[in-house]
């Protein structure tokens, strides 16, 4: 299930959630997601996912550079303000106005957004599916979809929802109905 929260309204949402047999995805087009916090780091730190109020960064998340300082972020992605050119310099590397200070020319530069950089499937987890997904899930996503300074590229909580533990993912979800471009977007887990 994709689910493209921007420019619609909630009730809409849970509407196109029940449309799918895919798993449970929410996603935003990335020329509207927010800034976020540079460098945020949080969670349990011996592996295991944090609560809801703890979200945790996966180690190896593959969003970062080495050596790239962290002075801008496009939808929760890490990024370096430079110009236009010196980033197109860069393989693998794309740039992004509207994120830093000064001629238009000098823009946030990020690894450019790829679905082959997600990580895998959490240990111990399953994707979602559809059939699953409450109103009450799609809302807690949709918060976390939308709050990339908590919620960085990667970055992982679980909520119980009655007896079922389920885990949300930030990550990069590949163009769709509504995106024609790969953008941010959460991806809800259960045990399995």
């Amino acid at each position: 299930m994709r689910i493209s929260p921007l420019r619609l309204a909630p009730a809409f949402l849970a509407v196109v959630a029940g449309c799918s047999s895919d798993p449970a995805v929410v996603s935003t087009p990335p020329m509207t997601a927010p800034d976020a916090a540079e460098g945020v780091e949080t969670g349990t730190g011996d592996g295991a996912p944090g609560d809801s109020a703890t979200p945790l960064v996966e180690a190896g998340d593959g969003g970062g550079d080495a050596g790239m300082s962290l002075d801008c972020s496009w939808g929760g992605a890490p990024g370096q303000c430079m110009t236009v050119s010196a980033c197109a310099a860069i393989q693998d590397h794309t740039s992004y106005a509207g994120k830093c200070a000064g001629p238009s020319d000098i823009q946030c530069c990020i690894r450019t957004p790829s679905t082959a950089d997600n990580p895998p499937i959490p240990v111990g987890y399953k994707l979602m599916q559809q059939s699953q997904v409450t109103p009450d899930m799609t809302t807690w996503a949709v918060s976390i979809l939308n709050d990339p300074v908590t919620y960085p590229m990667f970055a992982t909580t679980t909520k119980p929802f009655g007896t079922l533990l389920v885990l949300a993912r930030v990550e990069w979800h590949p163009p769709d109905f509504q995106n024609a471009a790969v953008h941010r977007g959460v991806t809800l887990y259960v045990p399995g």
